[in-house]
């Protein structure tokens, strides 16, 4: 305990400098104190309980061991006990002849122990799952249930009866007075023409031909069979033709005036029917695999709080948009209470029910697909590219966990869909496997971050940080990769591939922050979704020693702050996510760095009711995300981020 005190204080005595770098020694504190703890858990407590051992037990374990390490950093492996030269703790013995027995990814552990460390397990179950994919979008118009009302014959428009955008019509209603002399003139064709077929014999065709073509050149002109019929009867010609709506629905374009001329086919106005709207979302192609014809959609908008609109799918773009490289995917609901209007902005989440191989259920088979088969999605450990599980084996005298290599499905909720590498009703951990692999790891065994195992991971060159005399040394990054392009820079010193891996995460992030700047919060949720995306893409077996634990902490705050920002319902929410996400990525900027060019930290003093915040940019202009155009220049460059090849 006295050790987590120390190494606390020391970090916290360098963030004092400037105000940035007490954002990121508050944050360093945090994350090192955590670790102290797992450290004392996994290299402790698995190796015999809480208890002090005795003087005499200590000192025979000080002649077996061969090789010392330290808790924190794995990475140190010493030929006899002292103090780590990186956080000063002490080193714990490397059990070389404990579980000789046991497999390389096998690691025993005592009741005592399991209680100690936290580790939970949970069956791997077979059931039905459903996959949720949340995205954003829009109201539109529904294509197929829009009219458009047309002058059938060229005249002038004498009256609109319908004389505003937006007024509600009926099928049937009265539009518009049209006069046309090409109207009064088959009119009088049609009188005449009546005229002669009452006076003709009984027999003659003649007459009824004339009459009959007559009416067709009416009914060809727009008028309806009552309009033609009332010309007959009357016998009278009428100077103005009443042109009515076909359909039902709200006028949405007005194309005429009173007194204007029209020609044949001209547009006088159009009418779209709401009882059903079209709701067009976006997603990513790492989702349109999952997405097809027919299921269902739940959407809402902030225009109806705690109100959740159902739908179903209906068509999935078949190309991209190059600029957003997203899909639009379009659904219909049902409108019959005029609740949603086109161009109101929406949240979606479509609902994919998931067969037994971790594909999307085609509709109306749901009953005929098999279960997949499930874990919670806290057992698995993802590095980019691998994801490993620790099941607890079954029948052994103590606990035993083995590491696996599992093939992951797509997430169902708030579990994953397993492919391969499990079987239904085996114990995976769903707390704690952390702890099980770093203790691997100071064994030297077959772990996450070192899966060839027999090797210790790379020690690093900290810059003689072993003769400090009590004091912190000058920060410096770890190298994730020896001595490639290894500079003193922040708080490690990072190789170049580590960190080219991060730049799609920057590059995310960056998006974010000029869409809140831009006061976009549509393409501010597209962007937060990206980063959400990119930041659980990162090959994580990259992150070697203490920039894995680093990255482990980081990530997990970086993808929880997406998510937040991805879904939320207005801008306020998304910038009160991005306050938080900056502080993450200011951290992973200033103990790993990036790769190319430089980078900005700004300050805001105003943001957030005056207790200011900082954020990074690329460029040294200040682009404010929390004010956006209302105070666009709020703020300054407080300091110039840059890259290790750019110093």
């Amino acid at each position: 305990m006295t050790m987590t005190v120390m190494t606390t204080t020391m970090i916290t005595a360098t963030g004092t400098e400037k105000r940035n770098k007490r954002m990121s020694g508050r944050a360093r504190t945090i994350t090192i104190a955590a670790l102290v703890t797992v450290a004392f858990i996994t290299g402790y407590m698995i190796r015999g309980g809480g208890d002090s051992p005795p003087a005499d037990d200590e000192a025979a374990q000080q002649v077996a061991a061969e090789v010392w390490t330290c808790s924190m950093h794995p990475q140190i492996r010493l030929p006899e006990a002292g103090k780590c030269p990186i956080c000063f703790m002490d080193l714990i013995p490397v059990n070389q002849g404990a579980g000789e027995d046991l497999g390389d990814r096998q690691l025993a552990m005592s009741e005592s122990a399991i209680k100690l460390a936290e580790i939970e397990t949970r069956p791997v179950l077979r059931r039905p799952a459903e996959a949720v994919i949340r995205t954003v979008g829009s109201v539109a118009f529904d294509e197929t249930r829009m009219s458009e009302i047309t002058a059938w014959v060229p005249g002038r428009i004498e009256k609109l009866l319908v004389n505003f955008t937006g007024a509600a019509v009926r099928r049937g209603d009265p539009l518009a007075e049209i006069y046309s002399p090409s109207l009064v003139s088959a009119q009088e064709e049609l009188v005449q023409a009546k005229r002669a077929y009452d006076a003709a014999s009984e027999g003659d065709s003649s007459a009824r031909s004339t009459l009959n073509a007559a009416r067709e050149k009416l009914r060809q002109y727009g008028l309806t069979s009552a309009q033609i019929s009332a010309v007959e009867k009357d016998g009278r010609v009428s100077r103005r033709i009443v042109t009515y709506a076909r359909s039902s629905g709200v006028v949405v374009d007005l194309a005429v005036k009173e007194g204007q001329y029209v020609k044949t086919g001209s547009t006088l106005m159009r009418i779209a029917d709401l009882s059903k709207v079209w709701v067009t979302f976006r997603a990513f192609q790492s989702d349109l695999p999952l997405i097809r014809p027919g299921q269902e959609v739940g959407f809402t908008s902030t225009a109806h709080p705690g109100v959740t609109f159902p739908g179903s799918v209906v068509f999935v773009d078949p190309v991209l948009d190059p600029k957003t490289m997203t899909a639009g995917v379009r659904a219909v609901a049902s409108n019959e209470e005029g609740s949603l209007r086109p161009d109101m902005f929406v949240s979606g989440e479509i609902f994919v029910p998931l067969g037994a191989d971790g594909r999307a259920v085609k509709p109306g088979m749901k009953e005929h697909a098999g279960h997949p088969l499930l874990i919670p999605a806290t057992a698995p450990m993802l590095t980019g590219k691998r994801a490993v599980v620790y099941v607890r084996l079954p029948g052994s005298a103590e606990p035993v966990f083995e590491g696996r290599d599992v093939v992951l499905g797509p997430k169902a909720g708030d579990s994953y869909v397993v492919l391969s590498g499990l079987e239904e009703g085996e114990l995976v951990v769903v707390n704690g496997a952390f702890k099980i692999d770093s203790e691997l790891q100071i064994r030297a065994q077959v772990s996450m971050m070192n899966p060839e195992g027999d090797a210790p991971p790379p020690v690093h060159d900290h810059g003689g940080q072993g003769d400090r005399g009590g004091h912190e040394a000058p920060p410096g990054r770890v190298s994730a990769e020896g001595a490639d392009a290894e500079r003193p820079y922040g708080h490690i010193t990072a190789g170049s591939v580590m960190l080219k891996e991060l730049g799609p995460v920057y590059d995310a992030y960056f998006d974010v922050q000029m869409a809140l700047a831009g006061d976009d919060h549509a393409k501010a949720v597209i962007a937060y979704r990206g980063l959400e995306e990119k930041t659980g893409s990162v090959d994580m077996t990259l992150f070697k020693g203490p920039a894995h634990e680093i990255w482990m902490d980081l990530s997990s705050k970086i993808a929880k702050y997406s998510a937040e920002g991805a879904g939320s319902k207005d801008i306020a929410a998304a910038r009160n996510s991005f306050y938080h996400l900056s502080k993450s990525v200011i951290e992973l900027q200033d103990r790993i760095g990036h790769s190319d060019g430089d980078f900005y930290l700004t300050f805001c003093p105003m943001a957030r009711d005056n207790t200011g915040a900082f954020w990074i940019q690329e460029v040294d202009t200040v682009y404010n995300s929390f004010y956006g155009a209302v105070m666009l220049r709020c703020g300054s460059i407080e300091k110039k981020l840059p890259s290790p090849g750019s110093e």
